[in-house]
């Protein structure tokens, strides 16, 4: 019994989940409350999808994602970014044009 409060302390702690076998070879998943009935909702949510909404879902997801990745990517290595050249005032040029006097 000590065994599987450390189990549990340690599913506690990390938010993971844990595998084990029995002597009949059977195996078990020991996860919390909420992260199962996270895992029911989903399931069933996604079953009353019809094959396009589904597919909507899983661009979305991949979509989500993707963006999440790119803002961690932009986030490490935004010192590697070029800078910027900043033009001097001899590249600025400027153009006159005659003004008409109205007399």
């Amino acid at each position: 019994m000590i065994n599987l409060q450390r189990i549990l302390d340690l599913i506690r702690k990390t938010g993971d989940k844990y595998i084990f076998e029995d002597e009949n070879n059977g195996m078990f998943v020991v996860m919390s409350l909420p992260d199962y009935e996270n895992y029911i909702f989903k399931n069933n949510q996604l079953k009353d999808l019809s094959e396009e909404e589904l597919l909507n879902k899983i661009n979305k997801d991949i979509a989500i994602w993707k963006a999440t990745q790119e803002d961690k990517t932009l986030a490490e290595n935004w010192h590697d970014l070029p800078l910027e050249e900043k033009k001097s005032s001899e590249d600025d040029q400027y153009y006159f044009e005659p003004v008409e006097d109205e007399e």
